[in-house]
């Protein structure tokens, strides 16, 4: 697969999960945020199921873990990850408007190189500021938040980008020496069906029929935003690198705020569309400019 390749089927995935927030918010009427997450993933589980049960016909995941005993461990860290995101944010979608939670979702761009950086010292290079920069003021002018923390969930969304961040990070190592990245996919799901499972039976205690109600929604985010979207980023993250990655997943803020706009009747004022035009030029500026071009800038520049 060729890197622009994987970058297209990675925006693909940021288009669904952007459209997904919809379904998040307007799926809670009957059911709690760890209800809601748990049942979209046992979608996702089964829709992805056949794949996996296809490619186990060449190569186990199973076997892959028994021979590299930390792939196992990476498995449940990166379904605590995703979990953490998920959850967290299901929850906030119940105190902030869409918008607010897709901007402080995308602080997982920044989040990824400086991750990086702490990790494994890897020096971060002038062109990834210079996007970082364009995201955090392009998402914050999409949002029109005035203050990060002003709203419980507006918290609750930035811890949960972190969760992401590390997700992200942990992600692309992975897909780098597995081959098995429909039953991956499958396994993830399933951690977080069986993570959601404690708060459903002891806090929200839904009934089946509660469900029901939003089955479209439920369909929609299991089917769509776990079963293929997920799938994609386990396919594609393999030919791109994280920080690469992380920009052009944060593309799901703008694919929100228009999904809010057009769906919920959000307003979307001129600053947030032009948030949207900074983000689009900072994943141009990230991925598709050549660093020689930026040098010659900066040199021009002192």
């Amino acid at each position: 697969m060729s890197r622009h390749t994987a970058h297209l089927l990675m925006l693909v995935a940021a288009l669904i999960w952007g459209t997904t927030f919809i379904a998040q918010t307007t799926g809670m009427e009957t059911i709690g945020p760890f209800g809601f997450t748990g049942a979209r993933y046992l979608i996702g589980a089964v829709a992805v199921l056949p794949f996996a049960l296809f490619e186990a016909r060449t190569t186990s995941l199973w076997q892959e873990m028994l021979r590299d005993r930390l792939l196992g461990m990476q498995a449940i860290g990166l379904g605590v990850m995703m979990f953490g995101g998920i959850s967290l944010q299901q929850t906030a979608l119940q105190y902030t408007l869409v918008a607010n939670a897709a901007f402080l979702t995308t602080l997982y761009v920044p989040a990824v190189p400086l991750l990086i950086w702490l990790i494994y010292r890897a020096p971060i290079s002038g062109r990834i500021w210079l996007a970082l920069g364009l995201c955090i003021g392009g998402s914050w002018m999409l949002s029109g938040s005035t203050s990060l923390l002003s709203q419980w969930g507006d918290f609750l969304v930035t811890v949960g980008a972190l969760f992401w961040a590390g997700h992200i990070v942990l992600i692309g190592l992975v897909t780098k020496k597995i081959k098995t990245p429909f039953q991956f996919a499958f396994l993830q799901s399933v951690l977080c069906v069986v993570f959601s499972l404690p708060p459903i039976l002891t806090i929200e205690t839904p009934e089946f029929a509660d469900f029901l109600p939003v089955m479209p929604e439920l369909i929609y985010a299991g089917l769509f935003s776990v079963g293929i979207a997920y799938t994609l980023q386990m396919v594609a993250q393999g030919y791109a690198s994280a920080t690469i990655a992380a920009f052009i997943l944060s593309l799901e803020s703008v694919f929100a705020a228009i999904s809010g706009w057009l769906f919920l009747s959000q307003t979307l004022s001129y600053a947030a569309i032009s948030g949207c035009v900074m983000i689009f030029a900072a994943i141009l500026i990230a991925d598709i400019v050549p660093p020689d071009w930026l040098r010659f800038w900066q040199r021009r520049k002192i």
